[in-house]
């Protein structure tokens, strides 16, 4: 178990009582903290605990917003604001080395995929952050981790401090995504760019090559960063790392190998040699609800990726998947609708299958270029693309939502584990 040094600055409010939440006062309570939890976090309960809590620390839920008046209150009245994911870095056992990832798009999987490769060749290694364990709870974990691979989402990274100083930080990619939060893609960027606030000197800063979709990101870490260097990956010739994905591998397509060349540049600094990275790469098994097959009929693929949950995943997916395409979207958008109908034409859709809450919208946009019905949920929706999708030799029946699932689920793994459902009974009939 980590040391006490993070008690260091208690007493401790944590507001949310969620997952990171539970995790970092169960941490700070096996070091003797003095931890009051809060389940709705309110100005009046921050102002009421500071009153008897002078110069103490708040634990923040990610879910809680820089500009939520508790959190303003908390500033104000001079307490210290931290995330658990912080603090969970700050308890990671001495020696433990710390790879963090961010970005719009495939963290979970890159994650995974580290640690992964890194447990094969005889590591401890531990996913944690926004995939796996919270931070807290890896740095408990029994053998102690050698590793912990760091899942670092935009909302966390707003209240992450010192602490968070990994060996290797990637910046896998970025798309426009929780504009609601952030309120404009520059701050988005900042949110994403300030994982490389406190690298040391030495550590290993990664950036994606430049592309016409990622203009402006190196200059945003230049004008950020100032003498500071930085690597960067990708599939061109131009990127400084790069890597031979094995052919059929989950990595095999051209969204993924520059994650690939990512995964492969972490892991050459962590000290694995070429032919474990390329063994990594050709046994890794995607996590649930990402480009993953959920039945087939004949040469015809029902492909779940309930994942993409923004306008960019779904035009990613697209550009993973075996056209013809049938495309099943819909859901409760997180950003503006501002996908023309091209992109998917020129991706290979040929009919779009619309529902959910931006249905209405999404059919109206596409059906002046292609057609697009639009249903009321996703159980209609698959009724009506199994009829088409008989008619097929080959081809895909792509779930890519490019929305959240709220309006009409409680996750996107349940939108996924439902169409899932629904392919193989069409399938199977």
């Amino acid at each position: 178990m980590g040391g006490v040094i993070a008690v260091k600055g208690g007493p401790f409010l944590v507001l949310g009582t969620g997952r990171s939440g539970t995790a970092a006062a169960a941490a700070l309570r096996r070091r003797g903290g003095s931890v009051e939890t809060v389940g709705r976090a309110t100005e009046d309960a921050v102002r009421a605990w500071a009153a008897s809590h002078p110069g103490g620390t708040v634990i923040a839920s990610p879910g809680i917003p820089p500009r939520d008046p508790a959190m303003l209150a908390a500033r104000a009245l001079g307490l210290r604001v931290r995330g658990e994911l912080s603090l969970g870095c700050e308890l990671l056992p001495g020696g433990a080395r710390v790879v963090a990832v961010t970005g719009s798009k495939g963290k979970s999987s890159l994650v995974k995929f580290l640690a992964d490769a890194l447990r094969a060749s005889g590591r401890r290694a531990v996913p944690c952050g926004n995939y796996g364990l919270p931070v807290c709870e890896a740095a408990d974990a029994d053998p102690a981790p050698q590793d912990a691979v760091v899942e670092c989402s935009s909302f966390q990274l707003e209240t992450a401090d010192e602490a968070l100083a990994p060996e290797v930080a990637i910046l896998l990619n970025l798309s426009g995504d929780h504009l609601d939060r952030h309120g404009s893609m520059a701050a988005y960027r900042d949110a994403k760019l300030s994982l490389f606030a406190h690298q040391a000197p030495g550590s290993l800063a990664l950036l994606p090559a430049p592309s016409e979709d990622l203009a402006g990101l190196a200059e945003a870490f230049r004008a950020r960063y100032p003498g500071r260097s930085f690597s960067t990956f990708g599939a061109g010739r131009d990127a400084d790392f790069r890597v031979d994905v094995p052919a059929g591998s989950y990595f095999d397509n051209d969204v993924l190998r520059p994650a690939a060349a990512a995964g492969a540049a972490a892991l050459r600094r962590f000290g694995l040699a070429p032919d474990a990275i390329r063994a990594a790469l050709s046994s890794f098994e995607p996590l649930p609800h990402r480009m993953q097959t959920a039945a087939r009929r004949g040469d015809v693929a029902w492909v779940d990726n309930s994942k993409a949950t923004s306008l960019a995943a779904l035009v990613a997916s697209l550009r993973m998947a075996r056209a013809p395409i049938l495309l099943v979207a819909g859901g409760r958008l997180k950003e503006p609708f501002s996908l023309p109908a091209k992109v998917l034409l020129d991706s290979g859709v040929e009919k779009v299958y619309a529902f959910g809450e931006c249905g209405p919208e999404m059919s109206r946009v596409w059906s002046k270029a292609l057609p697009a019905p639009c249903f009321p949920g996703l159980s209609e929706a698959c009724a009506a693309v199994a009829v088409d999708a008989a008619g097929l030799r080959s081809g895909t029946v792509l779930l890519a939502p490019g929305t959240a699932s709220f309006d009409q689920f409680r996750s996107y793994a349940e939108r996924g584990d439902l169409f899932a459902t629904l392919a193989r009974r069409h399938c199977s009939a």
